[in-house]
């Protein structure tokens, strides 16, 4: 059985988790392996130039994007969360099935692949369920403000979607976290508030 902790990080866009993150490591240094998702092995990183860069992905339509998530997860948990675990590292990954559940289930409209999710996720999961979920919480209206305030990289085809899809994901976040273990930060305060209310969590948990 692993022995580290397996924690995932999520939210909608703009909630600033990729920042809090980054304090995370430097606070916590080698104790942690941060990854992300889609992506975090070798492969998983090739399958999310597919889902994101692909000039067609704003085609592929939520079974198709269900498909890959959990094509990308399952090297992602073989080749660098179930190593971490069991050598006792605290893995977070950034973003994890809480997002497959959220935007493809959800905010995608795909609600018949409910009980396929929950099936895929006991068949892929096993063992490797995470201990926590820790929810970035943010009215998508502040978090779009704050990722076109941002500029920078182009946004991809979930984060240019329109405002209704973006509230539909938060109610995906929030249903999803009512069946796991899970904490909420709420994300609209400052920078150093939610860095004192996550790191305030990791601290209690790691």
């Amino acid at each position: 059985m692993p022995k580290g902790k397996f924690i995932v990080i999520d939210s909608g866009e703009g909630a600033g988790k990729t920042l809090q993150l980054e304090k995370a490591k430097a606070l916590f240094g080698d104790s942690l392996v941060l990854t992300r998702e889609p992506g975090g092995s070798p492969y998983a990183e090739e399958i999310r130039q597919i889902i994101l860069k692909s000039p067609n992905s704003g085609q592929a339509d939520a079974k198709t994007l269900f498909a890959l998530f959990w094509a990308a997860r399952a090297d992602h948990l073989k080749n660098t969360v179930r190593p971490a675990l069991e050598a006792g590292k605290t893995v977070i990954t950034d973003r994890f099935d809480s997002s497959t559940f959220a935007y493809q289930i959800i905010a995608q409209g795909a609600t018949e692949l409910k009980d396929f999710f929950w099936q895929m996720r006991d068949f892929y999961l096993g063992d490797l369920k995470p201990d926590l979920y820790i929810y970035f919480d943010i009215d998508p209206v502040i978090g779009l403000a704050r990722k076109n305030k941002q500029g920078g990289a182009e946004l991809n085809h979930f984060e240019a979607r329109e405002i209704n899809f973006h509230n539909s994901l938060r109610a995906g976040f929030k249903e999803f976290i009512g069946h796991v273990p899970h904490t909420i930060i709420d994300a609209s305060q400052s920078v150093e508030k939610v860095w004192a209310d996550f790191s305030a969590v990791l601290k209690k948990n790691l």
